[in-house]
């Protein structure tokens, strides 16, 4: 599929509605973007629920440690847990 970027002083990148049917996207996902050979890779983000109601408390306080000394959100430290993590396991 080749898309037209539109200078908009913002990327904007328009589907039409049979492409986002096609493609299983919706208004307001979220995509990673990466370059590979002179293309744009669009990776659409997939949203996980995370119960923590029965992590134990040394978890917890691990993540808003890391939340309060890196300034981040404590979604933002899981994300960073998990995505390592799956580096690794790769």
């Amino acid at each position: 599929m080749i898309k037209k970027v539109e200078p908009t002083g913002e990327v904007c990148i328009k589907f039409t509605d049979e492409e986002m049917s096609k493609l299983n996207i919706k208004e307001g996902d979220k995509f990673s973007i990466e370059e590979e050979n002179g293309k744009i890779l669009l990776q659409k983000f997939c949203k996980i629920d995370v119960d923590m109601s029965e992590w134990n408390r040394d978890i917890l306080e691990f993540l808003i440690s890391e939340s309060c000394e890196k300034d981040i959100s404590i979604n933002e430290v899981i994300s960073n847990v998990i995505e390592k993590t799956l580096e690794n396991e790769i």
